[in-house]
């Protein structure tokens, strides 16, 4: 669906327009890019574009703005989201690539609906310098362990989880939470996560536990953080994770 603007102009979902761009903050708008992510006959919805990444969880990266016809890296703040008017439009810069427009529709979409994918991520050290890795294959690569997170009793539900692997009991600490917008390859469809971080140390490992290992089907194995990110797959799929891990421990 497409409106028309003043001197027959249209826009569509999926396009970059030049925008005055109003903030609550400040006394007059501010000439920003913006995506068009729903239209109407009465108001458009726009995200706004920044070239400088702030560290927003919301921040998220246009892989193909040049594609675009933008002239700086950019990246896309989901969390502001305004109405706009068809005098807040001024001319269009270009269109989303099929990509990039699919990530952010999708992180949109999740983000006015509210819900935050729950899950604690489990953080076990050793005395080598490694954290204890499970090979996911659904993402097709290694990740820390982890659980669903619950409202009532999650470190409860973290330690059991960790100590029935090892078979001793492990009190884990929890250490923080970061939200991560990413791709899920189970559902196939990018969604908001909220991890929260536990960690334990284990300094006696099991001699069945010490090198590569399989427990109830799954293979884990130790790693170091150099070694993870030596890995192509877990950077291409959990860069966003391991950043959060080692800034926090």
């Amino acid at each position: 669906m497409s409106v028309k603007l003043r001197q027959e102009k249209e826009i569509n979902v999926g396009e970059v327009w030049w925008v005055h761009f109003p903030y609550k903050d400040l006394p007059q708008d501010k000439r920003r890019p913006a995506i068009v992510i729903d239209n109407d006959t009465i108001a458009i919805l726009g995200v706004y574009i920044t070239s400088q990444n702030k560290n927003n969880p919301y921040s998220i990266e246009l892989e193909d703005w040049e594609m675009t016809g933008l002239s700086k890296q950019s990246w896309v703040r989901i969390d502001l989201i305004v109405r706009l008017s068809e005098w807040n439009f001024d001319y269009k810069i270009g269109n989303l690539s099929e990509r990039d427009s699919k990530r952010i529709m999708q992180l949109v979409a999740e983000y006015l609906s509210g819900k935050n994918h729950e899950f604690s991520i489990i953080a076990i050290g050793n005395n080598k310098g490694q954290y204890l890795q499970l090979f996911d294959k659904r993402w097709n690569c290694w990740l820390f362990p982890y659980v669903r997170s619950t409202d009532e009793n999650n470190k409860e539900n973290v330690d059991s989880y960790i100590s029935n692997i090892f078979n001793q009991n492990i009190d884990t600490k929890y250490v923080a939470v970061s939200k991560h917008c990413k791709y899920s390859a189970s559902d196939k469809v990018y969604k908001i996560y909220n991890h929260k971080l536990y960690y334990g140390f284990l300094e006696n490992i099991p001699e069945m536990n010490n090198q590569d290992f399989i427990h109830d089907d799954i293979e884990y194995k130790w790693m170091s953080f150099e070694e993870m990110l030596k890995d192509e797959s877990i950077i291409s799929n959990n860069n966003d994770v391991i950043a959060f891990v080692m800034s926090s421990l």
